[in-house]
């Protein structure tokens, strides 16, 4: 995130075009909206579930998935059962899946990711972008008929 807000032409359009969640990460920080999903990507209530369900069904494969994983290891060595209540891993591991569908950050992570972006600036970096313009292209997909109430803080605290 920090080298395509550095680097927008190059390594900011390859993150917005190829990898969801870190597009959705520079719209956070564009738009100071620090919430899943956001709203900038889901400009009707029925978009903004679509993404929610597709996020509560990816997950639940993923639970699925690290409890197998660990069964598998459990196995190997103690025999042990595991379940969601005595896995290790559930809470500690996560399916990275880059080039994926839209996944939810950790709470913890959106807290960091509003801390970075108040000290770096990264969203003003973003909105600076010209040869990709992030900041335009939200203003298309939004639509001048919807509140951006985020647009007027941005070009408050602009202070370039």
């Amino acid at each position: 995130l920090i080298i395509s807000a550095h680097n927008p032409e190059e390594f900011g359009a390859l993150a917005w075009d190829s990898y969801p969640t870190l597009r959705a990460l520079m719209e956070m920080c564009i738009t100071s909206q620090f919430v899943f999903p956001p709203p900038t990507l889901t400009t009707t209530p029925e978009k903004s579930e679509e993404v929610r369900t597709q996020e509560l069904q990816l997950a639940q494969l993923e639970k699925q998935q690290i409890l197998e994983f660990e069964s598998r290891l459990a196995a190997a060595s103690s025999k042990q059962v595991i379940t969601e209540q005595s896995s290790l891993l559930l809470s500690t591991i996560t399916r990275m899946d880059p080039l994926g569908p839209l996944r939810r950050p950790a709470a913890g992570v959106l807290d960091q990711l509003k801390q970075i972006n108040s000290h770096y600036k990264l969203g003003h970096l973003l909105c600076r972008s010209r040869k990709r313009d992030f900041l335009l292209d939200i203003l298309q997909r939004q639509g001048t008929n919807q509140a951006m109430p985020w647009l007027a803080d941005l070009v408050e605290s602009n202070e370039g």
